[in-house]
Order: structure tokens, then sequence, then C-alpha cells
């Protein structure tokens, strides 16, 4: 049953980095928001979301990013997106969630921007 949507974790360094795969329509989202509820943390509030494993989202799905996003800056962290394919891209484009997030082609690059940002002084 490997068409059924599912979400691996790992760490990065600092960064949780999330990888949900499939399509995640309003089946799938209550398993992205678990496992963001459960992964995302005080401790773990830095995350990666890698969507390069997603070939369709809903609205209810981007409704979980944003939650998601929202939890992490709670605890002083941030959510980034990486290697969404167009039509996810697009989406996002459309919904203007990807000026909310950013996206980034690479993990590398998502982290390395934030610890870059970390570094600026207060003022910027």
């Amino acid at each position: 049953m490997s068409d059924l949507p599912h979400v691996t974790c790992s760490e990065y360094g600092e960064a949780l980095v999330v990888c949900p795969v499939g399509e995640f329509d309003l089946g799938g989202t209550d398993l992205l928001r678990s496992v963001f509820a459960e992964s995302i943390t005080a401790e773990r509030c830095k995350v990666v979301v890698d969507l390069s494993g997603v070939v369709f989202l809903d609205s209810m799905a981007l409704g979980a990013l944003i939650g998601a996003q929202r939890r992490a800056h709670g605890w002083g962290g941030w959510l980034r997106l990486v290697a969404p394919r167009p039509n996810i891209r697009k989406v996002l484009r459309l919904t203007e969630i990807d000026t909310v997030f950013g996206l980034y082609d690479t993990v590398e690059q998502a982290i390395g921007h934030q610890l870059d940002l970390e570094r600026l002084p207060a003022d910027h």
C-alpha cells in the first residue's frame, strides 16, 4: 500500500526535516497534522518540509502547513518549504503561501538561509 500518503521525519543538525509523500487531500491531512503536532516541539521548532514527494495538496493540507508554521513560530522557530513539484509550486504561488514560507530547492539551502538570517544584526 505504498500509494497511501505517508510522512517520514529526520533530523538535519538543529532542524527537523519532514518528508510527506503522496496525495494530501481530506484523507491524508489528518496524518500530516498529527505528524506536525507530535514532531514540532519547543526543543525542535526549526522545520523544513521537503515537498518533493507530494503529488497533490488540497486546501486542508495547506491549512496544516500554515498551522505547523504557527506552531514552530510560537516557540521561536520557523518552517521552510523545499522542492515542491511544478503543480504544487503553482498552488503555493496562487494562494500566496509561498510568500509566507519561502521556497527552497534543497534542505541545505533552507537551513543555510535561516542561519544567514540569524547572523544579521537585529535591525535588519
